[in-house]
């Protein structure tokens, strides 16, 4: 997507113009961003604290970072671990809580806009330790623990929105207290330069994971065979369809083009049209992510391979589970899993 690449300072000289089109509003930005954060850390503003340990899993950037299948990791070993863990969304983008539901269904998701009142509504229903989703800037709520993810892929631009991909810059990573690095194109000696990079702005906890595929289902969820064919379409509606694209294409040795649809888009039977279309006959090769919203039209896709990733880690995971244990008072030694 065009809009990745000016992020990535490779979109030419159009993306050049946009650079200094978009400057004034950025510096606009990284003011009101300043602001509300000095009102934090001197406590102006004051975060309200519910009666349950919270753990923030969040991002600098939008997207891209695999916060999903981690925050899907994090609240499936607190509820192996004995706690009662619920996971509190905003609900922007209802492919993320489906996948949620799908991949704990015993772990209570409760979507709510207001993250306070989300945490109250967890308690209201047992829940002993609320994970909250995407919200490290959301400062509102009080928390034990700040996880943020970093993508290796997006690289070391400290360029805010509209003209890079960050909410914030790489010096708030200071009040983080443990930053996973994450790839999947990426090299893992990506991730470790990332790191060493990191380390100059903050002295938390790091750990490194990789995601990676574990196999092909297709849109009833069941295992299938790897597509076949020299020229292969990939559906995303994700915030990196080009990483995808690669990821298809190293699997797959084949020729893969991508479809992309704006970010958590939610399809209707005219974008099913478009995609036959631009299919013309080809297998279609799409995410988790997207399976969930395109199983309904699973009659009308009968070629379409889904391409499940699996979480790996590569470092640190030891000490994110010895600080997550230390912050929520766990117990049990082998508690986390």
């Amino acid at each position: 997507m065009w809009i990745n690449r000016f992020w990535d300072g490779e979109a030419g000289l159009l993306g050049a113009l946009m650079g200094v089109l978009t400057l004034p509003i950025e510096l606009i930005y990284r003011v009101f961003i300043g602001i509300k954060n000095r009102g934090y850390d001197s406590g102006f503003i004051a975060a309200k604290d519910p009666s349950i340990p919270v753990v923030s899993v969040g991002n600098l950037a939008i997207g891209g970072t695999g916060k999903t299948p981690f925050s899907g990791w994090l609240v499936s070993s607190l509820n192996e671990a004995g706690f009662c863990p619920a996971l509190i969304t905003r609900g922007y983008g209802s492919d993320e809580v489906w996948l949620h539901r799908l991949w704990n269904p015993e772990v209570l998701v409760v979507v709510d806009p207001h993250r306070f009142r989300g945490v109250n509504l967890a308690i209201e229903r047992n829940a002993d330790v609320a994970v909250l989703d995407d919200a490290f800037q959301h400062r509102a709520v009080g928390r034990q623990l700040d996880i943020v993810l970093v993508a290796a892929e997006h690289g070391t631009r400290d360029t805010l929105l509209p003209r890079g991909r960050l909410r914030e810059t790489f010096r708030s990573l200071a009040r983080a207290d443990a930053i996973v690095v994450t790839r999947k194109k990426a090299t893992r000696g990506d991730a470790e330069k990332i790191v060493r990079w990191l380390s100059g702005f903050t002295s938390c906890v790091f750990a490194q994971v990789v995601f990676e595929p574990s196999g092909w289902v297709n849109l009833d969820g069941s295992l299938v065979s790897p597509p076949y064919g020299d020229d292969l379409l990939a559906v995303t509606s994700i915030a990196g369809p080009e990483i995808f694209r690669d990821m298809v294409t190293i699997n797959t040795s084949s020729k893969v083009e991508s479809f992309a649809f704006r970010d958590h888009h939610i399809f209707k039977e005219s974008d099913i049209v478009a995609i036959l279309k631009k299919s013309n006959g080809r297998p279609i090769i799409i995410t988790e992510k997207d399976a969930v919203k395109l199983k309904k039209f699973s009659y009308m896709l009968p070629d379409t391979y889904v391409l499940r990733l699996c979480m790996a880690w590569e470092s640190g995971r030891d000490d994110l589970v010895g600080i997550i244990r230390d912050r929520l008072k766990c117990a049990t030694p082998s508690g986390l899993s």
